[in-house]
């Protein structure tokens, strides 16, 4: 498999974390910081597994940044980022921008919590210019790909409608990109990781995270430089996305990955007795699950009593507070990567007063993005084909990242996260 990744002058990065599930942490001290993941949008908390052990106060905290060998670093946030209310002195029709995906089941990202990041920059906008009324639709798929195709037709033939901010997951963008790519549609994915998305030619599309290759790779090399591990057991649901990052996690660790004992599981599978039984045998150092949180916290759980000196380290699916809240303890000390970033403490004030709960991961790419298509209609980039040369040829900086695409639509530099689950101070 050869890794898609678009590299800058600068190196790419990961904030970094270590895992053990069971037993504390050998590995560096933490960076502090304000992020807490630990709060999920409306409806994101599933019923716990009640088999699951729970004595300890865990939240999600970010980490400092690794590049992809696994040394880790410190960067500054980003400077002088992009602000949806401009000047104040935008002039335009109403317009629309839509946010489109699953917003509703919470199927490996948290819908509605992401769309609301694209409305507090709609917001913010509207506040301050009163002559250029912008409004945020919330096309909701419900997770089907037939439902999300027919959506991009109904948006195609609504001329108000100037940019997407989504899809949020990459099946949905595999039904609907293409039709709104023919339209001319400025397409821009806070969430959908899929290495291929962007080798089909798609001019409208801009992905504004790094693709799973880049996050498996990233994590990949953490994990056999400072986690130390010697011998690794890769898990993945049965989907395209977590087969996907599990690929590009093996061919990272190369020959730390052992294949006895890594293999595909049936999401929502809860018999994870054979599988237990060949990560034992195998004598492995740590598990990486690349699946979603519904499966990973039954998982981890299930892993702590069968070898508790056992690490695991999981991917973005399970970077949300439903992990912590099924796994239980055996969540202290996980490893969460993500291409989503820690979220920004003037972000996270002003989302958590406008709808009373903090945001969750991608809530703030997804307010970088539609500032990004906001800013262009400010600077009367007013129609489609206008908006998607405005997105194509920017570069600036966000409250999460610097935003500058490769013709293909991939971010030009690469940024991965990773973040620890520990007990709240």
């Amino acid at each position: 498999m050869g890794i898609r990744r678009v590299s800058a002058a600068i190196g790419a990065t990961i904030v970094s974390a270590g895992l053990v599930a069971g037993c504390a942490s050998s590995e560096e001290p933490a960076t502090p910081s304000a992020y807490q993941s630990g709060a999920p949008s409306p409806g994101a908390l599933a019923a716990p597994v009640t088999s699951a052990e729970k004595t300890l106060d865990l939240t999600i905290t970010a980490r400092g940044q690794i590049n992809l060998e696994g040394h880790r670093f410190d960067a500054p946030a980003p400077t002088d980022p992009a602000n949806p209310a401009g000047a104040g002195n935008a002039k335009c029709r109403r317009l629309t921008i839509a946010v489109t995906g699953d917003l509703s089941s919470n199927d490996g990202v948290a819908g509605a919590a992401i769309a609301n990041g694209a409305q507090l920059a709609v917001d913010q906008h509207n506040a301050a210019n009163r002559d250029c009324p912008l409004v945020l639709a919330r096309v909701d798929s419900k997770g089907n790909t037939v439902t999300a195709a027919a959506q991009a037709r109904k948006l195609v033939a609504d001329k108000d409608v100037i940019g997407v901010v989504g899809p949020l997951t990459s099946a949905d963008a595999l039904a609907a990109v293409p039709i709104l790519n023919e339209a001319g549609i400025p397409v821009l994915s806070p969430s959908a990781t899929a290495p291929t998305l962007t080798d089909r030619h798609w001019k409208s599309f801009f992905r504004g995270v790094n693709n799973d290759d880049v996050q498996g790779e990233a994590i990949a090399g953490y994990l056999t430089g400072t986690a130390g591990w010697k011998k690794a057991c890769v898990i993945a649901d049965e989907t395209d996305g977590g087969a996907g990052l599990a690929r590009a996690v093996t061919q990272g660790l190369g020959p730390v990955a052992d294949a006895s004992c890594s293999s595909s599981l049936r999401r929502g599978a809860t018999d994870f007795g054979p599988k237990l039984d060949s990560i034992t045998k195998a004598g492995a150092d740590g598990v990486f699950f690349a699946g979603s949180a519904a499966d990973a916290g039954p998982f981890a759980a299930a892993l702590r009593r069968a070898a508790p000196a056992v690490r695991i380290a999981a991917g973005s699916e399970a970077n949300n507070a439903r992990f912590v809240d099924l796994a239980g303890d055996a969540a202290s000390g996980a490893n969460l990567s993500c291409s989503c970033a820690p979220d920004a403490d003037p972000f996270t004030a002003a989302y958590t007063a406008k709808f009373g709960a903090p945001p969750a991961r991608y809530s703030l790419e997804a307010y970088d993005l539609a500032t990004i298509l906001i800013r262009g209609i400010a600077a009367k980039k007013q129609n489609r084909e206008q908006l998607r040369g405005y997105v194509a040829t920017y570069s600036g900086n966000g409250l999460s990242r610097r935003y500058q695409w490769a013709p293909t639509g991939d971010l030009i530099g690469n940024s991965v996260w990773l973040y620890r689950v520990v007990e709240k101070h």
